[in-house]
């Protein structure tokens, strides 16, 4: 019953966000791309945590190596999400979500398999659909968790429904080492759900509480797309980005 209470209350979050629950973006917003540098956390940003848990805490901190910044979370036996919608993407034209993440400290034992241990120190959540039909793709950096498992949690008779990937666990690499990901969330939607969605809803989320523990990460950037193939040109690693490394499809540049 926790579980279910826990996946019902943060995708009806996931789910505002797309409907229209929360103010525009004040970044950059548009049908050929979108992207957040978290210079700055924008009022169109909202935390919402689980009723009866302790809240997550999400800040911009500044880097010790470079004039960079990033979104940084913490949970100390706490739950969160950062939520924000973004109704101006069209996914027909940016379907790739792009992110640069890292973790600090992985929530003890965790493990997504595992209903009593389902914490993550960071994880990416995209919502489409309204209160009576949500669907949701779930990107999460696992502690314990295989890399490469994936999972489908149905609840509320079907009406709420999350894929959830484990993208990285606590053997990837180390906890000063940033990765890139990237995702055709418009394919993983139309597999997974036979649909690709006209509006979505972000959101960011850490979670120890049921491991009792801590988990500690940093989000530097994320961003949706067009394809390679039609982009003019790939964004270069930034100078920031080489001083601290950065693992690209698992190479971690110089």
């Amino acid at each position: 019953m926790m579980i279910r209470l826990r996946y019902s209350w943060l995708i009806l979050c996931y789910a505002l966000a797309g409907s229209g629950a929360w103010a525009d973006s004040g970044v950059s917003q548009n049908n050929a791309d979108w992207r957040e540098d978290f210079h700055t956390l924008a009022p169109c940003w909202e935390v919402r945590g689980k009723p009866g848990t302790k809240k997550a805490i999400f800040y911009i901190t500044n880097s010790a190596h470079n004039a960079g910044s990033y979104l940084a979370m913490e949970a100390e036996q706490a739950s969160a999400s950062l939520l924000m919608k973004l109704d101006e993407v069209d996914l027909r034209r940016t379907p790739i979500l792009r992110w640069r993440w890292r973790v600090h400290e992985w929530p003890a034992n965790a493990d997504g398999r595992d209903a009593a241990r389902d914490d993550q120190a960071i994880g990416i959540y995209i919502n489409a659909g309204s209160m009576l039909k949500q669907r949701s793709l779930a990107y999460r950096w696992e502690t314990e968790t295989p890399v490469g498992t994936s999972g489908t949690a149905s609840y509320a008779g079907g009406l709420v429904t999350v894929k959830w990937f484990s993208l990285r666990n606590q053997q990837s690499g180390n906890k000063a080492e940033f990765f890139i990901e990237e995702r055709n969330i418009a394919e993983d939607f139309r597999r997974e759900f036979g649909f690709v969605p006209a509006k979505i809803g972000l959101g960011i989320s850490c979670n120890s509480q049921y491991t009792a523990s801590r988990a500690a990460a940093e989000l530097d950037w994320i961003e949706l797309c067009a394809p390679a193939t039609t982009r003019s040109r790939d964004p270069a690693p930034r100078s920031e980005d080489l001083a601290e490394g950065t693992a690209v499809n698992g190479l971690v540049l110089p």
